[in-house]
């Protein structure tokens, strides 16, 4: 097993870790998002798949959730 490094050593490396995790949420998506707009424009999921690294079934997903969430009515208050 692998020591824990010093506290300080860790918490820089969590930072890290956590602005990472961040960005990556984003970018995710942001993907999803150009992914389900392509879609909508017609633009053939098997295209789609070649341009992302998803399959066609995972990009016809996550189209498919992604137009959902957007016709989904904001919550109350």
């Amino acid at each position: 097993m692998t020591p824990r490094p010093d506290p300080r050593v860790e918490a820089q490396w969590l930072r890290k870790l956590e602005r990472a995790t961040t960005a990556h949420e984003k970018a995710r998506r942001a993907l999803d998002e150009v992914i389900a707009d392509a879609r909508t424009a017609g633009v053939p999921l098997m295209t789609i798949a070649k341009h992302t690294p998803y399959s066609r079934e995972w990009a016809r997903r996550i189209a498919d959730r992604v137009d959902a969430d957007r016709t989904e009515p904001e919550p109350p208050g």
